[in-house]
């Protein structure tokens, strides 16, 4: 399995990304070729912006970039603040050209020992579509548990996820 890291950039670079309507259409399709094109226009492919933070805990999105290629292969993030029940929600997703090698495993890995580190996660969750795909052998190897069907606000009838935060070893 690739390593990855997990980078954030500079505030201005980040708001560009909020502005850039073309970026924002592509996510809310998900259109995942169309958002990779828009990063690699902004960032590069390989990495040329300089990272503002990189496997900083942030409840918010990343970018994911395989360290020896220095290549930006997918994005992640915590969809939202721990609740106050203790528990995160994480997504994450490979670029088209990178799919298949194991780094969609890496960055749900990363997000679940980042998550770990804050005395207020108590678990960390995951929502697939509810059918045996590619999400789920993800978030099987991570040691996440099938923990039933739920109705989401936003997509419906998915199966969740869960693991128990543990501080990373």
């Amino acid at each position: 399995m690739p390593d990855v890291q997990l980078v954030r950039f500079d505030p201005a670079v980040e708001e560009a990304f909020v502005n850039d309507a073309d970026y924002r259409e592509a996510l809310d399709a998900d259109d995942w070729e169309r958002a990779a094109a828009c990063v690699y226009r902004r960032v590069g492919r390989p990495l040329s912006a300089k990272p503002a933070s990189v496997d900083e805990l942030h409840w918010g999105g990343y970018f994911a970039i395989d360290p020896s290629t220095r290549e930006v292969v997918g994005s992640c993030a915590f969809k939202a603040p721990p609740t106050p029940a203790g528990a995160v929600e994480i997504a994450y997703f490979t670029y088209p050209d990178f799919k298949g090698h194991g780094y969609a495993t890496s960055m749900a890995k990363k997000l679940i020992a980042l998550a770990g580190r804050s005395p207020l996660v108590r678990c960390v969750i995951a929502l697939t579509m509810p059918e045996r795909n590619a999400s789920n052998r993800v978030l099987e190897k991570v040691g996440m548990r099938f923990d039933g069907e739920v109705i989401d606000p936003e997509d419906g009838r998915v199966w969740r996820w869960q693991v128990s935060a543990v501080p990373p070893t």
